[in-house]
């Protein structure tokens, strides 16, 4: 009977996934969905001679067009999280034995490596829950609280396989099942460890690997996947001090990594806040003292990226503090050589690629990656602090500011990726050695086999103003160990002793026999991605994770070290917030003549999910070269407001093929009614679609 009704409850829950997250699911599946190309024509006829009535005409039918458009129904983008919560509710209350318990694999659909046990006690109870390993050192354990009704997390869960696991409860009582899961369907390439050192190693944790292609997965120390989700971004992913993951959102503002906001969410894939911010997020946030999220954003009108930071109250989600690097440093003091090889736009001058808080002098320092250093800011008056990096190029700022190298054995760093601060104050960061010279000495660039990378720890003297290194890791391992971009360094304990080293970005070519790729080359055919994730102790290699194959999931932005059961408690009757805002969207001004609108053909979806308007679709067109900016337009009255569209052109078989897609926040819309228009290739289209909050 346990397992028919098994397999009743995981089809209920199906369904009412299905049903209820219909919409939600389009919203979250949106850059997905834009590559299912619709077809539109873009031919116009010639116009003809109009006379004055046909005009009155066209303006009568345009005003008809626009009195029938459909009121864009807010979506609510937990409903599907809702039913679920629900349904396992209801079956908590149903009496199941502990022997008998109802097992749901992936209840939420977005942890499919994890599941839940649903089961009552006669008198209140708690346990311990052990998912087996294939060895009994990679045994995921973890505890329940006492309750009569019991909805307990089963994390650690093999991909692909069956895995035992036994539920012992405190009184002594325990059971054993057997939880069978499905393939996750991605392709890491090969993943293998090498232990040289076990008594140095916590088997304890897993190793959290975000994938610069978008998801989250869990290794154990044998190099079995144990855990995955694609519910959000991967570019800033850490472990809150209450147990549960704060991760960028999955909705992207500006192409291609710049998210809307951040989740909070437990193992299981439930989300229990959604932080809206205007700019949106990047690389990295810090969790303050006193719970605000220090989040890497954007300028909050897009024109420029990476060079923005704000807090946000942890319980309303307003911002409380920012920061524009634009006011405080130059775009042309200190450029990186590594600006010539990013393939980067121009708006991304400065690169913030990782946060840290130095609570003792209250300074938030930002690695910028675009100007080979990392800058400390005061963070009470948002004045300079202090640059560590080569001082070779900063001519607009005071050399007082710099730090004078001592140490015979001392190397600058180039184009480094993610800071942290040590216990006793020093830094640590990953020097990606792009380049080893500033850009105005690029003639001069390292290349070939004399590349390599390095996680490095430096200690500062700030009434003397110098530098001296540490340690480092990774230059003794040459060009194969070379990860021009993403990578990062953490301390396993706040000491430099023990460290945990990302080198995410290894690109290699056996035709050539080079290492010396950047990351404008990710995608050229041919090159095997190699991800080295090492803990290095007191200066030696103990253990260390290889990701390797042809394909792009091998990259890794970052890992981490944690425990699959935290404090992080699984809530199935929390409600879901969503908090702060967008901000309003930047727009131009338009004064398009509605007559001459098309309807827009199918295949076009359209969401608004309570902060904002977002569209998706595709068309095809015969003249790439001269296409023109995609635009949504709101009308209401005489004000029209255009916004930008987001257009990514690919060959198709009878053309070229266009993916649109765009949005603009509510912020800024209230108190009118906004009819929809889209502008295409110059064509404009009545979407049928209208915005009002009433």
């Amino acid at each position: 009977m346990k397992n028919k009704r098994y397999r009743e409850l995981a089809a209920i829950l199906v369904m009412m996934t299905m049903t209820a997250g219909s919409i939600t699911t389009v919203a979250a599946e949106t850059e997905t969905t834009a590559e299912e190309e619709t077809t539109a024509e873009t031919e116009t006829d010639e116009p003809e001679t109009e006379t004055a009535e046909d005009a009155e005409n066209a303006d009568s039918e345009a005003a008809d067009t626009q009195s029938q458009a459909a009121a864009l129904e807010v979506t609510d983008r937990f409903a599907q999280q809702t039913a679920v919560d629900e349904a396992l509710l209801q079956e908590a209350s149903n009496g199941y034995s502990l022997d008998e318990a109802l097992i749901v694999v992936n209840p939420y659909g977005m942890s499919p490596l994890s599941a839940v046990a649903v089961f009552s006690t006669e008198e209140a109870c708690g346990g311990t829950v052990t998912v087996k390993g294939k060895s009994a050192e990679n045994d995921v354990t973890g505890t329940f609280e006492e309750a009569t009704e019991h909805i307990v997390p089963i994390y650690g869960l093999y991909n692909n396989d069956t895995t035992e696991v036994e539920i012992t409860l405190d009184d002594g009582t325990s059971a054993t099942f057997e939880v069978t899961t499905e393939d996750i369907g991605v392709d890491y390439g090969t993943i293998q460890t090498e232990m040289k050192s076990e008594a140095s190693y916590d088997y304890s944790n897993l190793t959290f690997v975000c994938s610069t292609m978008g998801t989250l997965y869990g290794v154990d120390a044998a190099g079995d996947i144990r855990f995955f989700t694609n519910i959000g971004g991967t570019l800033g992913v850490h472990q809150l001090e209450n147990g549960h993951l704060l991760m960028p959102a999955s909705y992207v503002l500006k192409s291609s990594y710049y998210k809307e906001g951040m989740i909070e969410v437990d193992l299981l894939g439930k989300i229990y806040r959604e932080y809206m911010i205007p700019g949106g997020q990047h690389h990295d946030f810090v969790e303050l003292p006193d719970g605000n999220l220090l989040v890497a954003s954007d300028s909050p009108d897009l024109s420029t990226v990476e060079d923005y930071v704000v807090e946000i109250d942890r319980e309303t989600g307003d911002v409380v503090w920012e920061l524009d690097m634009k006011d405080l440093i130059s775009q042309e003091d200190g450029q990186s050589a590594s600006m010539d090889s990013d393939g980067s736009e121009e708006a991304d001058w400065f690169h913030n690629n990782g946060l840290a808080y130095d609570a003792e002098n209250d300074l938030v320092l930002l690695s910028a990656r675009h100007k080979d250093a990392i800058v400390a800011v005061n963070k009470e008056d948002k004045s300079l602090a202090w640059i560590l990096g080569d001082p070779t190029g900063w001519d607009g700022v005071d050399p007082s500011y710099f730090f004078t190298p001592e140490g015979e054995d001392f190397e600058w760093f180039y184009a480094q990726h993610n800071v942290s601060i040590l216990d006793n104050g020093d830094i640590a960061l990953f020097d990606n050695g792009t380049a080893k010279v500033k850009r105005v000495d690029g003639d001069n660039r390292v290349s070939g086999d004399n590349v390599y990378s390095r996680a490095v720890v430096y200690q500062i003297d700030t009434e003397n103003m110098t530098v001296s290194q540490v340690t480092e890791y990774g230059k003794e391992r040459g060009a194969d160990w070379y990860s021009d971009w993403i990578s990062g360094v953490v301390s396993l304990d706040g000491t430099q002793d023990h460290l945990w080293i990302t080198a995410g970005s290894h690109l290699h070519s056996d035709e050539e026999n080079r290492s010396d790729y950047y990351p404008k080359d990710m995608f050229v055919q041919g090159l095997t991605k190699t991800t080295h994730i090492d803990q290095v102790d007191n200066g030696e290699l103990s253990f260390e994770l290889t990701i390797s194959g042809d394909t792009y999931n091998a990259l890794t932005y970052r890992s981490f070290r944690m425990p699959l059961y935290t404090e992080g408690k699984y809530d199935p009757s929390a409600v879901p917030e969503v908090l702060g805002s967008l901000g309003e969207t930047s727009y131009e001004e338009s004064s398009i003549d509605v007559s001459t609108a098309e309807a827009l053909p199918d295949g076009w979806n359209f969401l608004l999910d309570g902060s904002k308007i977002s569209v998706n679709g595709s068309f095809q067109t015969q003249t790439a070269a001269d296409l023109q900016a995609g635009k949504m337009i709101l009308i209401s009255g005489e004000s029209q407001r255009a916004y930008q569209l987001t257009q990514t052109p690919s060959e198709g078989d009878d053309g070229t093929n266009v993916t649109v897609k765009g949005w603009t926040a509510v912020d800024g819309l209230e108190g009118q009614e906004w009819d929809i228009y889209l502008e295409l290739d110059g064509v404009l289209y009545n979407t049928g679609y209208m915005y009002s909050q009433a």
